[in-house]
């Protein structure tokens, strides 16, 4: 079995030449021996290489490495000098086009032991050929790991004041308890961060953004939407989650239980979060679940257009004295022979000699002692019925026969 040198002068944390070290020594640790040597680098990313191979050594200049192929993984930094390749095959990767690395101030200098260079792409390899013409490239593309077993991440949504009775505090404990449980999530908060300075969340799962009226996208890509407060009234972010068929994680306010039936369209927390199933919201999401709007505009409608009776007692006739504003236009029933005026500050203008109805005793009672207009009483008249209407017409009768008998006794006289 040969003996492969792997180099890279800096291995990142993440970039595509660090990949490329980590899958080369994964994908052909089982044909050859590999050794892989670094001058610096990322220690998170140098633990998953010693998964792949053994010998991991960070490079010693006054050490001898004796190998059968040499193979650098990046043209960046120094090279490693005391390795000695037997094959006399020094290979070296070429990952970038070589004409647009320069806008970022990269120069290729080739070590002196290279005798090949492998390209990752096409296009790579014809950008390094126009521009070194007498080197040797080989074209190999980028070496992908296997697939691996992936779940799909937990994505959550708000569109909230980021202050301390819309539930800060618990949507900065629910962020915790998912990461604790090891699980991948990602929650886009709309919200102004600045309005109730407030710091955001040190989570790199947690995205904020701009307050939106349009952000209906969002909710329909989540799982869930996320209301944690202290209290609401009837809440639109819960109902538009709703609507659109994406179920609410929300604390037990009173209201919630008017929208969220639990675990049928989300869950209902207590204020302390203590029961918080992170396992059954995880992998039971509400789904498939009706909802029907409670409100419409007829029922607005309806309500707007409903004849209000105002009750008769306590009618007032006012006759103004002089000029003067109506505070309290609202008490006005009517103006006889003409529309109310309103100025500026919203008032009632009453002129001289305006006579006008309130349906208020207070109000008629304030009038009459500013002398600004006299008040009498509305006598309400009795609605007559059918009754009264034929004991009228028999009372007519009557007087008219009395009527007839004084005259034929004064015509006898």
């Amino acid at each position: 079995m040969k003996n492969i040198i792997l180099y890279h002068n800096n291995l990142l944390k993440f970039g595509g030449v660090d990949t490329f070290v980590y899958n080369f020594t994964k994908k052909l640790k089982k044909y050859y021996n590999i050794t892989f040597l670094y001058s610096i680098a990322d220690e998170e990313n140098l633990k998953r290489i010693k998964e792949n191979v053994k010998n991991v050594e960070k490079y010693d200049s006054n050490k001898k490495y004796i190998c059968d192929i040499c193979v650098c993984a990046s043209a960046w930094g120094e090279y490693p000098e005391s390795v000695v390749a037997k094959s006399g095959r020094y290979i070296q990767m070429v990952h970038a086009d070589y004409v647009r690395a320069k806008e970022v101030n990269f120069t290729y200098n080739k070590w002196h032991k290279t005798t090949e260079h492998v390209g990752v792409s096409e296009h790579v390899c014809k950008i390094f050929k126009k521009l070194y013409p007498k080197e040797k490239i080989t074209r190999i593309y980028n070496i992908l790991d296997e697939i691996q077993e992936t779940k799909p991440i937990l994505k959550l949504i708000s569109a909230t004041r980021v202050s301390k009775e819309k539930g800060y505090e618990r949507m900065l404990k629910l962020a915790q308890e998912l990461k604790k449980a090891g699980i991948k999530f990602r929650w886009t908060i709309f919200t102004d961060l600045e309005l109730y300075n407030k710091k955001p969340f040190n989570l790199e799962e947690i995205v904020y953004m701009k307050p939106s009226h349009n952000f209906f996208d969002y909710i329909v890509e989540a799982d869930y939407g996320v209301q944690l407060s202290d209290t609401e009234g009837y809440s639109y972010f819960i109902n538009e989650c709703l609507e659109y068929g994406t179920p609410v994680l929300c604390t037990n306010f009173p209201s919630a239980y008017e929208s969220i039936e639990d675990e049928k369209n989300g869950y209902i927390l207590d204020m302390q979060l203590s029961n918080l199933n992170i396992n059954k919201i995880v992998n039971n999401i509400p789904n498939n679940f009706n909802y029907k709007e409670k409100c419409t505009e007829k029922d607005w409608i309806n309500f707007l257009n409903k004849k209000i009776e105002r009750k008769k007692k306590d009618m007032f006739k006012v006759i103004a004295k002089q000029n003067y504003n109506d505070k309290m236009p609202e008490l006005i029933e009517e103006i006889i022979d003409k529309e109310i005026q309103y100025n500026a500050n919203g008032s009632a203008a009453i002129s001289e000699g305006d006579i006008y109805i309130i349906n208020d005793a207070d109000r008629a009672k304030q009038i009459e002692e500013s002398g600004l207009a006299v008040v009498m009483e509305v006598i309400e008249k009795k609605e007559e019925t059918k009754e009264d209407n034929v004991k009228k017409i028999e009372e007519v009768k009557e007087e008219k026969k009395k009527t007839k008998v004084r005259t034929r006794k004064k015509i006898e006289k």
